[in-house]
């Protein structure tokens, strides 16, 4: 037989019968619920009930500082229904959706939830003011964005009549750019835009690697949240003329969250873009990258020596930084001194010390990599290797027994020796350092709840793949777009890559300046798996769509070969 609350309470010895029955009396007249009457007449706070119901029902006690809400899940439920019965969705965990509830013991509700969502719902603790104040924070962003626009035409209306003072922490511009930047994070974004225009600022996010509209501002708001972020960020407000950079360093909900900031003018005003950058503490293991496990194991062979250079390729948004990131993580123990050079610095890793290079001081990669190698590094990680004084001091540094970590823009493994090549390093040193090169693109990932099957029929992806030697599979998968994924159809990214280790041949091959064809049919030959060949696997198993990888790696070239 289910416990009722008041029975947990007395059990707790947190109430007494006569407090007991005088709720009871309170709840028949009023109609609340007994929890409501309990802390209403004093008895009992809202934190010893919920805590009560948690530790007596083994259910979950939520703690909302230490979890992220996507607005996605909470829109699965009506507004009309989280207010009135206290309730908030919160997760999908295999399946079954993770609803906060102030009573989780009204099984009526549950029942109308599971109905509503037609999943299966799993009750966890809260009490009805966290549910409300949580709830309050995952409001769309151009819905709340009215709200408050309304709010500053109503308090306009009332400053005409009768003059107030306004402090700047309630001023709208204020209140506009801090529900921009919450949101961003909330909607976990990797570059927050304001673009200004002839009649209103557009905010878009970068989500997925795709920017998307978000809201438009005002124009006559628009110089106060770009000061708002200026200030921020520890800019000069009064200077519109020539673009500045700077640094934003948030707490948000318990995470720590940086935003380099930079700012363009334009003919209609200061373009800002914020990269939004989660501490270290939220970097992602290598086994989350989506790497295969036969790549995975030959990253992971490279790790373990102690001295060469590994680098890290692909184009802008690739995800290389992360990686290198990763293999950093990875890398770090209290044995080794781990030293970076970067522009900027993009992530704060504990124990491991972070040079931001700065060229008005004389510091640039190939300077702060001199000193670097005077501090008795073991690891060294070089942000990119921009030009040959940079690249000849990074090879010199894997020759002298260091393992030294880079980035390069090509477009695939063997593209990165000829790069090198044309930097004017000589061969027979890169031949004698180089590990290994991994390439790699951001695909995004179809939504796992709205992916359904479809017969693939696209003629250039058919000939695409006949062109890589491999047989089209009949069917391929989608997203029909939810509101688990924003109606997209996806949720999330993966990589592709494609890991070209140096064995004895490939570096006879280099040692020799041999062209990026022979560098290839070696590579193949020893194991290698492409980065087209990676992506067709991800379609197969239906990871990804017939777009993304037209959009990621496909090539004419190929399609001419046939």
């Amino acid at each position: 037989m289910r416990k009722r609350l008041g029975d947990i309470l007395q059990e707790k010895g947190l109430l007494t019968q006569e407090q007991l029955a005088a709720a009871l009396e309170d709840q028949r007249t009023t109609g609340h619920r007994l929890g409501e009457s309990l802390v209403k007449l004093g008895f009992v706070t809202a934190d010893q009930v919920a805590d009560a119901l948690s530790e007596h029902l083994r259910i979950e006690r939520v703690d909302f500082s230490r979890r992220y809400l996507a607005p996605e899940i909470v829109e699965l439920v009506p507004a009309s229904m989280i207010t009135s019965h206290h309730v908030l969705p919160l997760d999908i965990e295999d399946g079954i959706l993770v609803v906060a509830m102030a009573d989780p013991l009204d099984i009526n509700v549950v029942d109308d939830l599971q109905r509503l969502t037609g999943r299966i719902i799993r009750p966890v603790v809260a009490t009805e003011e966290e549910i409300s104040e949580a709830f309050q924070r995952t409001r769309n962003i151009a819905q709340s964005a009215r709200e408050l626009l309304d709010d500053y035409r109503a308090e306009e209306k009332e400053e005409a009549e009768e003059p107030t003072q306004q402090y700047l922490g309630d001023a709208p511009g204020v209140r506009l750019a801090n529900l921009i930047l919450e949101q961003a994070i909330m909607q976990k974004a990797s570059d927050i835009h304001l673009e200004p225009h002839e009649a209103r600022m557009k905010v878009r996010y970068r989500i997925d690697g795709l920017l998307r509209d978000i809201m438009e501002i005002p124009r006559h708001l628009q110089g106060d949240v770009n000061s708002r972020i200026k200030v921020m960020a520890g800019l000069d407000i009064t200077e519109r003329r020539k673009p500045q950079d700077g640094r934003i360093q948030l707490n948000f909900n318990g995470y720590d969250v940086d935003l380099r900031i930079s700012t363009l003018p334009t003919v209609y005003g200061e373009k800002i873009v914020a990269r939004v950058l989660q501490r270290a503490s939220h970097l992602m293991d290598l086994q989350e990258f989506g790497f295969s496990p036969g790549n995975l194991e030959k990253i992971e062979r490279m790790l373990r020596l102690n001295q060469g250079l590994i680098l890290v390729t692909g184009p802008t948004g690739s995800g290389k930084t992360t990686t290198l990131y990763a293999f950093l993580n990875r890398l770090n123990s209290p044995e080794k001194n781990i030293v970076t050079v970067e522009d900027p610095v993009e992530y704060r890793l504990d124990g491991v010390n972070h040079v931001q290079v700065n060229p008005r001081v004389g510091l640039t990669f190939a300077a702060g990599l001199r000193t670097v190698l005077r501090q008795d590094p073991d690891v060294i990680m070089v942000g990119e290797i921009r030009d040959e004084e940079t690249a000849e001091i990074a090879v010199r540094s894997a020759l002298t027994g260091h393992l030294v970590l880079s980035t390069l823009h090509t477009n695939s493994a063997v593209a990165t020796i000829s790069r090198l090549f044309n930097m004017g390093l000589e061969p027979y040193i890169l031949s004698s350092t180089i590990i290994g090169v991994v390439a790699q693109r951001l695909v995004r990932r179809i939504c796992p709840d709205c992916r359904e099957q479809v017969e693939l029929t696209n003629p250039v992806m058919i000939r695409y793949i006949r062109s890589l030697g491999l047989e089209p599979p009949k069917v391929v998968y989608r997203g029909k777009g939810c509101p688990l994924c924003g109606n997209t159809g996806y949720r999330g990214r993966t990589a592709l890559g494609e890991v070209m280790v140096f064995n004895k041949e490939l570096r006879q091959a280099v040692e020799r300046r041999a062209g990026e064809d022979e560098l290839l049919e070696l590579a193949l030959r020893s194991g290698m798996t492409t980065l087209q060949q990676s992506a067709i696997a991800k379609l197969t198993a239906g990871v990804t769509t017939v777009d993304e990888i037209i959009r990621t790696v496909y090539s004419v070239e190929m399609e001419d070969d046939l």
